[in-house]
């Protein structure tokens, strides 16, 4: 690696000899500054991190923008699980709230003279706000604005209970963190420049990405469900997913054989893909790459993964390095040197082999019009697979991060121009690489979990490091789809009926994504999340003794509250509040492709909410253990007034739109003045 940096370097000093002027730029006051050879050759780095930078802050957005739009409904003063409940500020202190709740919010209701409620509006209307400005301009996306889109997400989440306790909600956290790193500090144009740190910073994002891909993957094998054994996964999983896509619904139909070797393709792009990560060539990495980006993009038209799929690719943009940027002299591709010849053949190489092995181990053969697959492996040596790559994955993190700090560090001392600029580049790799191992070193107590000698082998200190960080999900475990579930004859759906005599006639609740009506075609919603909807598929797979949050809803659905009727299809609602509310249980089915009346069969399977009505004791008395129909914090002041006043302004504006669309239509809009700037 030295050689490398050096021959590099003398090639940097012979081109800028041959043409000083290449060497010069002009500051913003007029004046022209030399631009050393740390920046010729990270000249690009810094394309990478901007560009992780702002896909962040479009994660961001849609994240707050989609909150913001069902605050009401979920959270509201009348809403299904008020945030009030969650504050108590009525019994206790602004201080003791934030002890118990480290959020925020807890402080807004005093300081700006508004309930609840609009404290945790206001939040994500500002989270939107700020986050917009991230998109449209770069130089916004600095440290203290990356700081303060976590501190209000993170305090969104610590109140947001049941209905943001989504494993995309903590990912988006520690990506939110890792953006906290890789931000400049001050929003000037030499600060968007590439630093050494940079390197760092996104090595640490690399590592989320492997821990993210390799877990998911792992845990579909270690779980045991016999769908990933017996690579018949995707059989169910369109159909039984939470919200599926009109795509998903065609997916599908394909032939059980191409579903198989479906699932044989997840496991080689989650389980071995991810290792190339950390490959020294840019091959392998770019295969990593392109893989992954097309693994998300079919999980994004076939399933309403919200943002998750979207992170996961901007996540992926740390797998590029300068070079990806750099225009490619014609010349120089066609002189093919030895070591170019090497590297190619060796990275081709260990693709087919990685193929090869795939291929073997998972009993792919061509048998006549199809390809058969089957598992070849026990258990027994996926374990003994497991023991090896989990301790070995964590010294080669280990190993390419110390690496990446020794590089930052000799980049540091040999092409920084200047002995402050030495110091100071000096200072800030060593502070970063101190942050980078310290992050890397708690990320090994939930990543080690997918192998447990491994994880009761971490020493003690790092455990208690991780058990008094992990309150801030700086860290997380992952591993989404462990069970395949609908495997027993299609998917559970509850399904809310209202009526206005016990004896009937009864009639459904329309939600407006999820499966009721089985003429309805899925929807395509991305990057929304309706959580109510999200919940209600959860609820399907419990009893509503585990479901509080339904009770609530439907309690909500007999008072006819407004802001709850418009989390479901206001179309489809009936025009006067009904009597009685019960829910009963549905096993859903696609059917097949050639009946394209409708898009879904079910079967009624049993009762699973009794009937209530709005003055039934046990549930009146239950709302009232939960909390739910205490008065809200009303402080006053004028102030509160005017910021009042705006949200009501901004919620009636934006309340008769459908949420996907209203979501669409802003990002577009940004997007159309970012085009618009630079073209004029």
């Amino acid at each position: 690696m030295p050689k490398e940096r050096k021959i590099k370097s003398v090639n940097i000093v012979k081109i800028k000899t041959a043409k000083p002027k290449e060497d010069t730029d002009k500051d913003e006051s007029g004046n022209e500054t030399f631009e050393g050879p740390a920046d010729a050759f990270d000249s690009n780095i810094g394309a990478v991190r901007n560009l992780f930078l702002r896909g962040l802050a479009v994660i961001y957005f849609f994240a707050f923008l989609s909150i913001y739009l069902q605050v009401e409904g979920l959270y509201g003063t009348s809403g299904i699980t008020p945030v009030k409940a969650e504050l108590q500020l009525q019994s206790r202190s602004a201080e003791a709230c934030f002890k118990d709740k480290s959020s925020i919010i807890c402080f807004v209701p005093q300081l700006l003279g508004i309930n609840s409620q609009q404290s945790l509006e206001l939040a994500a209307l500002v989270g939107t706000i700020i986050s917009a400005l991230g998109i449209m301009c770069v130089h916004c996306c600095v440290a203290p604005v990356l700081a303060a889109l976590w501190i209000l997400y993170f305090s969104i989440y610590n109140v947001g209970n049941v209905f943001l306790w989504f494993q995309w909600d903590i990912l988006l956290l520690e990506a939110g963190i890792l953006g906290i790193l890789a931000a400049p500090w001050i929003p000037t144009v030499g600060a968007f420049r590439s630093k050494p740190r940079d390197l760092i910073s996104l090595w640490l994002v690399k590592w989320l990405l492997f821990r993210l891909m390799f877990a998911s993957g792992v845990v579909k094998l270690t779980s045991g469900c016999p769908t990933w054994w017996g690579l018949t996964a995707l059989t169910y999983h369109f159909e039984t997913q939470c919200l599926p896509t009109q795509l998903a619904y065609f997916a599908h139909q394909l032939p059980s054989w191409l579903l198989k070797l479906g699932v044989v393709g997840t496991y080689y792009v989650e389980i071995l893909v991810p290792f190339a990560f950390f490959a020294p060539f840019s091959i392998l990495r770019t295969f990593s790459l392109y893989l992954q980006v097309l693994f998300q993009l079919s999980i994004i038209l076939t399933g309403n993964y919200n943002y998750f799929n979207l992170l996961t690719v901007v996540l992926c943009v740390s797998l590029l390095n300068e070079e990806d940027f750099k225009k490619s002299d014609a010349g120089s591709q066609r002189s093919l040197s030895r070591s170019r010849i090497f590297v190619r053949t060796f990275s081709f190489t260990l693709i087919g082999l990685s193929l090869y092995y795939t291929v073997k181990y998972f009993g792919v053969v061509i048998d006549g019009s199809k390809v058969a697959s089957k598992i070849k492996f026990k258990n027994v040596d996926f374990n003994w697979f497991i023991s090896l790559a989990v301790p070995y994955s964590i010294a080669l993190g280990f190993l390419t991060l110390v690496s990446t700090i020794l590089q930052t560090i000799v980049i540091s001392l040999l092409d920084v121009k200047g002995s402050w600029n030495k110091v100071k580049s000096l200072l800030s790799v060593i502070l970063y690489g101190l942050i980078g191992l310290g992050l890397f070193t708690i990320t090994l107590v939930p990543y080690s979990s997918l192998h447990k000698e491994t994880n009761q082998a971490l020493p003690e200190p790092i455990r208690d490091a991780y058990a008094k960080t992990s309150r801030y999900h700086l860290t997380s475990a992952y591993g989404l789809f462990r069970r395949m579930t609908g495997t027993d004859g299609g998917r559970p759906e509850v399904i809310l009926e209202y009526a206005n005599d016990l004896n009937g006639p009864w009639s459904e609740y329309q939600f407006l994504y999820k499966p009721g009506n089985v003429s309805a075609a899925p929807r395509f919603l991305v990057p929304h999340q309706p959580r109510l909807d999200w919940q209600m598929w959860f609820a399907a797979l419990s009893t509503y003794h585990d479901t509080p949050w339904l009770v609530s809803l439907s309690y909500r659905l007999l008072q006819g509250e407004p802001s709850v009727r418009n989390l479901l299809d206001t179309t489809k609602l009936p025009a006067n509040t009904p009597k009685f509310i019960r829910a009963s249980l549905y096993r859903y089915r696609f059917t097949s492709a050639t009946q394209q009346q409708d898009w879904w069969k079910r079967k009624r399977e049993k009762d699973f909410l009794p009937v209530y009505s709005v003055t039934h004791a046990p549930l009146v008395d239950f709302m009232k253990q939960l909390g739910y129909l205490q008065p809200d914090i009303s402080p006053k002041s004028s102030t509160g007034e005017s910021i009042v006043k705006v949200l009501d302004t901004v919620r009636a504006f934006v309340q008769p739109y459908r949420p996907e669309y209203l979501i669409w239509a802003s990002f577009v809009a940004l997007v159309s003045i970012i085009v618009t700037s630079k073209l004029f």
